[in-house]
């Protein structure tokens, strides 16, 4: 009986049925987990409102992001405010599930029955991710796409696999730009399947070609709208600066490198009021890290050593403070890594109308006083990078009562009201609705207690080494892809849940493929 179950549930049937499934789900969860504010969202929104400026006021939000998950989010948002937006995430939420189902089907109808109910059931945490407007949830859904499109190159390719497997790739990239370092896990999964030097090589060509090629594209549509040949510009910014800096770990001794960038700072940085009130000398600034002045550096390298330098004097003033303490950057990755597999992630209940408390102005660094960023929001030299640096949920902190303090164009100033005007307005239907307490208690005591990510990897490593399935060189390439991505922000920051949400299904596909697939007999010798 369960057998002819499965068996009518195999196709098209069983996928509407999961899908359907994996619909409800979603609304269940809604009740405790509202559409919310995600990560970056007012920048996204940005984004998609300058889509068609000529001169956009917040023009660095243009080349730091990718275009994908303000198209996803901004369109629906200007269709039909915030409850459209949460249809739209529902319907590609349950898309995500299904199309993890389908990476599995190359390894059997059970695999695939399998791996569609553990992410529906075993992972809230990823289904988390679709009740946040960010780039997160759009990363998370093109995934599965990428990772069935990699099994099915390395089990049978062919051109049009290779070509699905490139512009998926791509995808990702124009979602999430450390997307981009996936090409390497496309060019093996290009060039695995057994075949002669000359196909392999078309093979690559092909995969390669579809991955460049739009990635290309983009780039020169940034290079004519906006003079900067890139997919997103600042990764010296972020590699290894970020993480180095968010440390503490800049000195101006350190270095050449960190002498100017001490140099810069005293001239333009420290001679503003807030810092000269308290005396803030170069050695006190850089021990007092923070998103709000990690931004301010980055703007601060643009206007005095120029965009042409592409942030090599924050580069390398970062690996000056590497070379100080090589040991340190080590095991600050390695323990970055190890959260991402370990840690355990749910959202808290949201209320529509909740108090933003005051936060403090002043906090002690070095027995001194020092400005938080609080006292110093808004950040006018950084404002046209959009309102990452804001350090309050509270927008109207963050917004320039007068624009004529960051923009010479009476146009530019009145632009820039309109856009801020209209983001605080999207801001103010998020969440969508208040949390229901029982149920997202209920919620989040089941997240946290579910199979943690570094379980799924290790029973998947496990099997595979014991039981070689069919497709184990598929699956490893499925790990070294989430591996390498995982590294490129490990590199860059410490841990976020939502940077390693979007391939815990991944693990488990691992481990379910390496259970259910037949055995690898191709090396077994015939008698």
């Amino acid at each position: 009986m369960i057998e002819r179950l499965c068996a009518r549930a195999d196709g098209w049937p069983g996928a509407v049925v999961l899908y359907a499934v994996a619909l409800l789900a979603y609304w269940l969860e809604a009740l405790a987990w509202p559409l919310r504010r995600g990560r970056d969202s007012w920048d996204y929104w940005l984004y998609y409102l300058q889509l068609l400026d000529h001169h956009p006021p917040f023009s660095d939000v243009m080349v730091f992001r990718t275009p994908l998950a303000p198209l996803v989010t901004g369109l629906p948002m200007s269709l039909g405010g915030a409850h459209l937006l949460e249809v739209v995430a529902s319907l590609i939420y349950a898309l995500a599930v299904v199309g993890w189902a389908w990476a599995a089907r190359p390894f059997g109808r059970n695999a695939a029955l399998l791996v569609g109910a553990a992410v529906l059931v075993l992972q809230l945490p990823y289904a988390a991710l679709f009740h946040l407007v960010s780039s997160d949830f759009v990363f998370a859904a093109l995934v599965p796409l990428w990772a069935g499109l990699v099994i099915r190159t390395v089990l049978a390719p062919s051109s049009a696999r290779l070509i699905g497997l490139g512009l998926a790739t791509a995808g990702l990239a124009l979602a999430r730009p450390a997307g981009q370092i996936l090409a390497l896990a496309t060019a093996a999964a290009a060039v695995v399947a057994t075949a002669s030097a000359r196909v392999r090589l078309l093979r690559l060509a092909l995969a390669t070609a579809a991955v460049i090629v739009p990635l290309a594209l983009w780039a020169g549509l940034n290079g004519v709208r906006y003079d900067d040949f890139t997919v997103a510009r600042g990764g010296k910014a972020w590699i290894p600066f970020f993480k180095v800096y968010g440390h503490g770990k800049i000195a101006p001794e350190n270095g050449d490198a960190s002498r100017r960038l001490a140099a810069a700072v005293r001239r333009r940085v420290l001679t503003l009021p807030d810092f000269r009130r308290y005396g803030v000398d170069a050695q006190t600034y850089f021990r007092a890290p923070s998103n709000f002045e990690a931004i301010r550096l980055i703007a601060l390298s643009d206007a005095a050593f120029g965009r042409g330098s592409n942030y090599d004097v924050l580069y390398h003033a970062a690996l000056e403070g590497i070379e100080k303490n090589p040991g340190w950057y080590a095991q600050s990755v390695g323990s970055t890594m190890w959260a991402f597999v370990t840690s355990r992630f749910s959202l808290e209940p949201v209320e529509r109308h909740r108090v933003i408390p005051d936060q403090p102005v002043v906090e002690p660094v070095d027995g001194r006083k020092f400005p938080t960023p609080f006292a110093l929001s808004p950040l006018v030299q950084a404002v046209r990078y959009g309102f990452v640096w804001c350090p309050t949920d509270d927008i109207d902190r963050c917004i320039l009562r007068d624009p004529a303090r960051a923009y010479a164009s009476p146009r530019e100033q009145r632009r820039y009201q309109e856009l801020a005007r209209h983001v605080r307005v999207w801001n103010r239907q998020l969440p969508v609705r208040n949390s229901n307490r029982w149920l997202a208690a209920k919620l989040g005591a089941v997240s946290v207690r579910l199979p943690r990510s570094v379980i799924w990897l290790f029973a998947g490593l496990v099997v595979l080494a014991v039981r070689r399935p069919r497709g184990w060189s598929a699956l490893l390439l499925l790990l070294f892809g989430a591996g390498v991505v995982l590294l490129v922000h490990a590199l860059s920051q410490d841990p976020q849940s939502e940077f390693e949400l979007p391939f815990a299904p991944l693990f488990v596909l691992v481990t379910v493929a390496a259970l259910l697939a037949p055995r690898d007999t191709s090396a077994t010798v015939q008698p």
